[in-house]
């Protein structure tokens, strides 16, 4: 590589001085600028549904206004998952949701897992009091194919484990829907 002049060497100095530009260190986030994200992590949870498959909140990722979680869906069905879908809704009071995302799994065959991530934006991870996980009624399970369109069906299949970041919580399909499965 070759030698830099010393007006240039003032300039690049200069620029790195005043903001407006970045030394290596500083590119692999080592430095200063914009302030990253607060990590925590933990294993997943792999165990803990006798025949059920698993789902593991185990990473959370703290940054400005945006708080995002890592999952882990863990397969201990005696047959493959095809899909299933989850939706995690989070409150920042026990009655006030803040925002709603879908999220899927795919293709996870026996004793394997899969991983996601869910991120709510406007909103810290301190904000978040609870994320309620619900069932849309969307999941192909095992050999068979089995499509289910009734919230519930697929994610009694589930164990929901405990999770030290934020409270999960887990609503049957007639408390969040009370007319599923009444008669009208």
């Amino acid at each position: 590589m070759g030698k830099i002049g010393p007006p240039l060497y003032i300039a690049f100095s200069a620029l790195i001085l005043i903001g407006c530009a970045r030394t290596p260190e500083e590119e692999d986030g080592a430095g200063k600028g914009s302030p990253a994200a607060k990590v925590d992590s933990m294993d997943a949870v792999t165990s803990g549904g006798s025949g059920q498959a698993v789902l593991s909140l185990h990473k959370r990722s703290a940054g400005v206004d945006t708080c995002t979680f890592g999952l882990t869906l863990t397969n201990h069905l005696p047959y493959k998952i095809g899909n299933i879908a989850f939706r995690f809704t989070a409150y920042v009071k026990d009655d006030v949701s803040h925002q709603s995302i879908l999220r899927n799994f795919f293709e996870i065959d026996a004793t394997t897992d899969q991983y996601r991530e869910i991120g709510f934006s406007g909103i810290s991870c301190d904000g978040i009091r609870s994320i309620e996980v619900t069932d849309p009624g969307r999941c192909t399970l095992g050999e068979l194919k089995r499509l289910s369109s009734r919230p519930g069906d697929c994610i009694r299949h589930v164990h929901i484990a405990e999770t030290p970041y934020v409270r999960l919580v887990h609503k049957t399909p007639q408390e969040v829907h009370p007319r599923v499965g009444q008669d009208r």
